[in-house]
């Protein structure tokens, strides 16, 4: 089997259905409707999950729900965004949805009834937190892991669920928002976090154009003051940025430092001086520790630790590194014939995964049928 040392994905650039929809690593699951008891209309929702996401495997991702979906440039631009980074191994593979706003209840949908009477924020907010949430984590496998991504209104909405919902949040994107609205300041209530009970690090990006530079300086003033050690919370200043152009200059950077941790800690295990396997569950308590939540390694990096013991010739390590592959990934089922092909060289006995490796194809939503059969008669090759 002539495979190289690198983080490969064979099968995700061989997916015409990926490819398809200009995603490497994710795919639209559906288009649904919401009808939402809180707010008193539906609410259309889009369903995107990562290319190894299937119904029948135990497995949870985070979420990360993204507002304003009717806007279709900029949303289009945060999941090219988030598929880019989880292609190059720098965020962890996610459930999105995106949530579209009709225009006539947009306003209304991110106001509290404190500053409008007809104001719909605390309905929009148990929305989110009683019905789109459970729905999102009893039937499309996300972890307890969530980041909201608001622009504008909803990056408004977003930093108030931030100071309400602290603890039910691990992030909040808030591009191009204000801080004010009518007996409300959220720059007053951002203040009050720091000395909040935190359940895990809180992460808060915002990005601002030339629409609320003052809003920004306000902001970026007080979080200067902060010392919690477990408030992650920084903001950026475009001067000369549209309102229109702050999702595009704010969303790589902030997605990138949130996961900046998750990225360091899974590099320690690829790194070339960890030749203990075991650590990957210290590493992976830090990622725990560090988040309240279990962001899995991506399979690049667990694949990439399998070859890497493979090409030193260490097949022992191999088999083990390409175990820990499968219990994470078990629908990726050339993993088996990596484990097969080492113990090969170690002349033992594969007949136990050979049957793993049918039975994970033979289940794999992964695979086209045409892939599936080109695989299996790899592993014909490989045993004769």
């Amino acid at each position: 089997m002539n495979r190289s040392f690198c983080l490969l994905f064979l099968i995700l650039v061989g997916s015409n259905n990926l490819l398809a929809q200009a995603y490497e690593r994710y795919r639209k699951l559906l288009d649904t409707t919401v009808s939402s008891t809180n707010l008193g209309f539906d609410k259309n929702i889009t369903i995107t999950v990562p290319f190894e996401w299937q119904e029948d495997i135990d497995r949870e991702f985070p979420l990360i729900i993204v507002f304003d979906q009717q806007n279709q440039r900029s949303y289009r631009y945060i999941l090219n965004t988030i598929d880019y980074l989880t292609s190059n191994e720098q965020m962890p593979s996610s459930v999105i949805i995106g949530v579209e706003s009709v225009q006539s209840q947009r306003y209304y949908e991110t106001i509290y009834a404190v500053s409008d009477e007809q104001g719909l924020a605390l309905q929009n907010e148990r929305f989110i937190f009683e019905e789109l949430i459970p729905l999102a984590e009893n039937k499309y496998k996300a972890s307890s892991f969530r980041l909201l991504i608001g622009h504008s209104r909803y990056g408004y909405f977003t930093t108030s669920l931030l100071c309400s919902r602290i603890n039910d949040l691990n992030g909040v994107i808030s591009i191009s928002p204000f801080f004010g609205q009518k007996n409300i300041n959220l720059i007053d209530s951002i203040s009050l976090l720091e000395n909040q009970l935190l359940n895990s690090h809180k992460y808060y990006r915002y990005g601002t154009g030339n629409d609320y530079p003052a809003d920004f300086y306000k902001m970026d003033s007080l979080l200067k003051q902060f010392n919690n050690p477990r408030l992650d919370f920084k903001g950026r200043l475009f001067k000369e940025a549209d309102h229109n152009v702050t999702p595009g200059l704010t969303v790589g950077t902030a997605l990138y430092e949130i996961f900046e941790d998750w990225s360091e800690v899974q590099s320690k295990y690829i790194s070339n001086e960890q030749s203990d396997l075991t650590t990957i569950d210290t590493l992976r308590k830090c990622v725990q520790a560090k988040y309240g939540s279990q962001l899995k390694f991506s399979l690049g990096i667990l694949n990439g630790k399998g070859w890497f013991f493979y090409n030193e010739k260490e097949y022992v390590k191999a088999i083990q590194a390409w175990e820990i592959l499968m219990e994470t990934y078990p629908n990726f089922s050339e993993g088996y014939l990596y484990i097969i092909d080492a113990q090969l060289h170690l002349k033992q006995n594969y007949d136990d995964v050979r049957v793993k490796f049918h039975q994970s194809l033979a289940n794999s939503e992964i695979y086209s049928e045409k892939e599936k059969i080109e695989l299996n008669q790899e592993l014909e090759n490989m045993i004769q």
